[in-house]
């Protein structure tokens, strides 16, 4: 069953259009990667599933329900949920109030369980979580915002590269909790910039953006066998 589904979306910032008549979709208990080089409209896509940029035309819709013209709040109560790239923690506040932050809808005793949840699935948190978030590592915060993202146990979350500009063992470490997340029943629309190769094989579909326009739409499995694929949308040999 569609989860998360776009069809003909046309957005951009102002009167100009950077996405163009796009469709997508993110099934029940999926994992779809969306790639295509930086200009391509991926972090505008998001935006736009999340009510953070006007629909110009097109519709949104998460479970059956019309959220064309609706709020980020209603998306968020429907079970949706984001990791952005950049400026996805709270700077001066300490990791213990990031999650605290994060989980402010749940009831005091849930909340309470979720930032333990947090630090089980990632104890450096857990060491760092009387710091302010600017003083983590690149992959620390990216932890503590899937933390946050993933605290409340939403149906769908979307990640904007998690792991770009990580270091190979952080990546490895993140990729494990965001698919043991999917495992537990979530649908996940993975953009992918750096690591394809550690990613894709836990990936049901890819679309290939470009352009602001959806190029291709393939099977994970389809374009890692293919070294035409490989090489066209990576660069990448054997």
């Amino acid at each position: 069953m569609t989860l998360l589904d776009l069809k003909g979306i046309e957005t951009g910032y102002g009167k100009i259009p950077v996405l163009h008549s796009v469709d997508l979709r993110v099934d029940e208990n999926e994992m779809v990667a969306l790639i295509g080089p930086n200009g391509a409209g991926k972090t505008s896509l998001a935006k736009a599933a999340f009510g953070l940029l006007p629909a110009m035309r097109g519709s949104i819709s998460f479970d059956g329900e019309d959220l064309t013209g609706a709020t980020t709040a209603r998306r968020i109560h429907l079970g949706m949920a984001m990791a952005p790239q950049v400026e996805n923690t709270f700077p001066e506040l300490t990791v213990d109030d990031n999650l605290l932050t994060s989980f402010s809808t749940l009831a005091p005793e849930d909340s309470a369980a979720a930032v333990e949840n947090a630090y089980a699935l990632f104890p450096r948190l857990a060491e760092r979580r009387r710091q302010s978030a600017r003083t983590l590592s690149g992959g620390e915060r990216q932890m503590l915002a899937f933390a946050c993202a993933s605290g409340t146990k939403p149906r769908f979350l979307l990640l904007d590269e998690p792991t770009t500009g990580l270091a190979p063992t952080i990546v490895h470490s993140l990729v494990e909790r965001i698919v043991e997340f999917k495992d537990g029943g979530a649908s996940i629309l993975w953009i992918i910039e750096e690591n394809p190769l550690e990613v894709l094989p836990y990936v049901d579909r890819v679309y290939v953006l470009s352009n602001g326009t959806v190029k291709a739409e393939t099977k994970a499995e389809d374009l890692l066998s293919e070294e035409a694929l490989r090489t066209l949308f990576f660069g990448l040999e054997e």
